[in-house]
């Protein structure tokens, strides 16, 4: 199964899963909030789990000996993602929370990834 982790398939499939990611996570950001249907859950956990996929799926798609580059990328994004939150007119806002539990999902993401590349 690791084998499969550090093959060129895999990191096709993680970069294509990369993109559709920061997609999603752009436009769950920057749609107004009464724009979206309810999911039931805490905001802190589905930011945590949004950048978790993206830092794990980023590593994957980097390769080795770049995990410190994607959880990087994926904290810039992140971060980027809530300053646009504050300057749209859509009614979101800047939140460091949010930015923390993006972070933490990151590392843990990213972590995962080298675990699973091993």
């Amino acid at each position: 199964m690791t084998r499969f982790f550090r093959s060129a398939a895999a990191r096709r499939t993680a970069g294509a899963a990369v993109l559709v990611l920061m997609l999603a996570i752009a436009v769950l950001s920057l749609v107004p909030s009464g724009d979206l249907p309810p999911v039931e859950g805490s905001d802190k956990l589905k930011h945590f789990i949004a950048y978790g996929c993206l830092g794990g799926a980023l590593t994957l798609a980097l390769g080795p000996g770049r995990a410190v580059r994607a959880f990087l990328i994926t904290i810039i994004y992140g971060a980027l993602m809530e300053v646009a939150q504050g300057l749209a007119p859509t009614g979101r806002e800047f939140s460091l929370l949010d930015e923390a539990a993006n972070i933490l999902g990151a590392g843990l993401g990213t972590s995962l990834a080298l675990v699973l590349r091993r």
